[in-house]
C-alpha cells in the first residue's frame, strides 16, 4: 500500500496496533472533523485500510510507519536545528 506523507502523518497521529480499532477511530475523526478537505483525506485513508484483506498484515505495516515517521520528524528537527544555527550570510554575501 502506498501512502502520501499526509497520509501517514494522520495514521502515525491516530492510529494504533489493532486494524479493526484504527480503522474505527478514523471514521470517527472524520464524522468530528470540520475542514472538507482534512475529512475527506480521513475517510479516503480509513477506506483505503478497510480493504479486504488489510487484517492481516496491517500490524507489521504499523510498525514499520511508526518507525519511519519517527526518523521522519527526527531528521526534521535536525533540519532545523541546522537552519537556526548556521549564518548562512557568511557563507553566500550579505543579501541585497
Amino acid at each position: 500500500m502506498k501512502l502520501s506523507i499526509e497520509e501517514k502523518k494522520i495514521l502515525y497521529a491516530f492510529g494504533c496496533g489493532s486494524h479493526e480499532n484504527t480503522v474505527r477511530r478514523l471514521k470517527w475523526v472524520t464524522a468530528l472533523t470540520v475542514d472538507e478537505k482534512v475529512k475527506r483525506r480521513v475517510l479516503c485513508l480509513a477506506r483505503k485500510l478497510d480493504d479486504g484483506g488489510a487484517g492481516e498484515w496491517y500490524p507489521c505495516f504499523y510498525r514499520h510507519l511508526r518507525l519511519e515517521m519517527e526518523s521522519y520528524f527526527e531528521a526534521k528537527k535536525h533540519i532545523r536545528m541546522v537552519e537556526k544555527s548556521t549564518d548562512w550570510e557568511e557563507f553566500y554575501g550579505k543579501a541585497v
